[in-house]
């Protein structure tokens, strides 16, 4: 089974995203900080981390910037509803560190489906 991990805050966002996976048939994981999902990872070794670019305490840019030092084989999805990730620096810089995939909040749960298919699709090529 792929294991997914949520990093998300926001407690409405990280129960609907896990609700969607797992009714999808994916194991999931939920982290709401990034000291959380740094054990999470640690010990539970997910395919693929969710993670939202703003978390209290280490944001999760610097998390994703750790996660490709330390879990290189991790395969990551960023989202956010606060910044603006359609410009090209900023894609170029996530993509540089590890990130497969950017999800805008607010999504759709097929956006969120074909996303997250898409993002295993490139990790483990025929796992889906």
């Amino acid at each position: 089974m792929n294991k997914i991990l949520v990093v998300e805050d926001d407690d409405s966002v990280s129960e609907l995203v896990s609700s969607v996976l797992r009714e999808s048939g994916y194991e999931v994981l939920v982290a709401s900080s990034a000291e959380e999902a740094k054990k999470r990872i640690s010990t539970e070794r997910p395919m693929l981390a969710i993670v939202d670019i703003i978390l209290p305490g280490q944001g999760g840019m610097d998390l994703i910037l750790e996660l490709h030092s330390t879990s290189p084989t991790l395969g990551i999805i960023l989202t956010s509803g606060k910044i603006d990730m359609n410009k090209s620096t900023f894609k170029v810089l996530a993509h540089q560190f590890g990130v497969l995939s950017i999800l805008p909040k607010p999504f759709t749960i097929e956006e969120l489906l074909a996303t997250v298919t898409e993002a295993i699709g490139k990790i483990a090529p025929g796992a889906i």
